[in-house]
């Protein structure tokens, strides 16, 4: 009999604990800690689901803004089709008021539209209002106060795609303060990729028609400055200004993605772009590499003659 009881005891508290750890998945967490405190005059979605303990996906998502300086003075609308967030730190979000920064999130959203200004900035120009997708992945390390962005890529679908890495150190948990770092701390490395499927093509001659220009003429001006910085610079410097000089030249079709990498030697704050017009310190000091699958040897040099 005491046996019976026993089991009967370990089975009922192995139940008590499967439900209170199956209750802490990512979506309801998000439901209960997070929701309630979002401050919009909508927010829906269709559809959910739980991805993991620190994660959800949401489909359909309606959030409408309110009314404010922001927003020109009316409410604003902004729809995504899918939300996933994979991991996100719960622990530092109790309240969205405070200071205090996630120290870890990583997110996608596809299909994010909206009324607002934002999404329109393009039109005047050409570019059509396409959804955009966007990419967020990063983490704290509060105690080496080390800021690693793992990924950060913005997609307007079918015209551009920018993608973003970097590490900096000195930045701190406070949000209020890592705008300051990114003045005042030390850049470890970073990467930009750009890869244009449009977006220049159809943006470059309504600018340059603004100016009283023609696209090949602001391209021009461009790669005329790009020439005029070669002076004097070493061969591991005029390698990296050939692939954006030839990404430039290439505006109307571009043939690739143009990588962009910093990797100081040393780590480097902005205080040292004082020095950037020396004679390679593009390299010696940020440690600047650049890579384009049409790279031209000497198209930084050649200016605007390049074809």
């Amino acid at each position: 009999m005491r046996l019976i009881r026993l089991f009967v005891t370990v089975v009922l508290a192995w139940t008590v604990l499967a439900t209170g750890v199956s209750a802490q998945n990512g979506l309801e967490r998000f439901e209960r800690e997070i929701k309630p405190q979002i401050q919009l005059d909508k927010f829906t979605y269709g559809g959910s689901q739980p991805l993991g303990d620190a994660g959800f996906v949401l489909t359909d998502l309606v959030a409408v803004i309110p009314a404010g300086p922001s927003t020109g003075d009316k409410p604003s609308t902004l729809k995504i089709d899918r939300l996933t967030v994979e991991a996100l730190d719960f622990d530092h979000m109790k309240d969205l008021n405070d200071d205090e920064m996630p120290r870890f999130a990583k997110l996608k959203a596809e299909g994010m539209t909206g009324d607002d200004e934002m999404f329109a900035a393009l039109a005047p120009y050409g570019v059509p209002r396409v959804p955009v997708d966007l990419v967020l992945d990063y983490r704290l390390d509060s105690a080496a106060k080390r800021f690693t962005l793992n990924r950060l890529e913005i997609a307007l679908r079918g015209q551009a795609r920018l993608g973003l890495s970097l590490v900096i150190e000195g930045v701190s948990e406070k949000s209020s303060e890592v705008a300051d770092a990114m003045d005042d701390g030390q850049l470890r490395s970073a990467s930009l990729t750009i890869d244009d499927s449009g977006l220049l093509a159809n943006l470059l001659p309504p600018l340059a028609k603004e100016q009283g220009q023609t696209p090949e003429g602001l391209v021009g001006m461009a790669l005329v400055s790009l020439a005029a910085f070669c002076d004097g610079q070493g061969p591991a410097t005029l390698k990296a200004l050939d692939a954006i000089a030839s990404f430039v030249g290439d505006w109307k079709a571009p043939k690739g993605t143009l990588t962009i990498n910093l990797a100081p030697a040393k780590t480097a704050a902005l205080s040292d772009l004082d020095k950037v017009m020396e004679p390679n310190a593009l390299v010696d000091i940020f440690g600047l590499s650049a890579s384009y699958p049409a790279t031209r040897e000497g198209a930084a040099k050649a200016g605007p003659t390049v074809k």
